[in-house]
């Protein structure tokens, strides 16, 4: 599952790095690391589908004259 907010996903960054929440409370960081692979996922994601769509700028394949 992953984030749906910014302040989300920095939390679960930084669980899934160590850092743990004052009193013990907070997600573990199984389920930390969960949500920053499926980040990762979707991030290769979206990057696949703009690359597929045309909407990445890229200069792979272009020559200049």
């Amino acid at each position: 599952m992953p984030s749906v907010s910014k302040k989300q996903k920095h939390l679960m960054d930084a669980v899934a790095h160590g850092w743990k929440m004052p009193g013990g409370k907070g997600p573990s960081r199984k389920v930390a690391k969960e949500f920053t692979r499926a980040d990762k996922a979707r991030q290769r994601k979206d990057k696949l589908n703009k690359w597929a769509h045309g909407d990445a700028k890229s200069n792979v394949g272009e020559y200049k004259t």
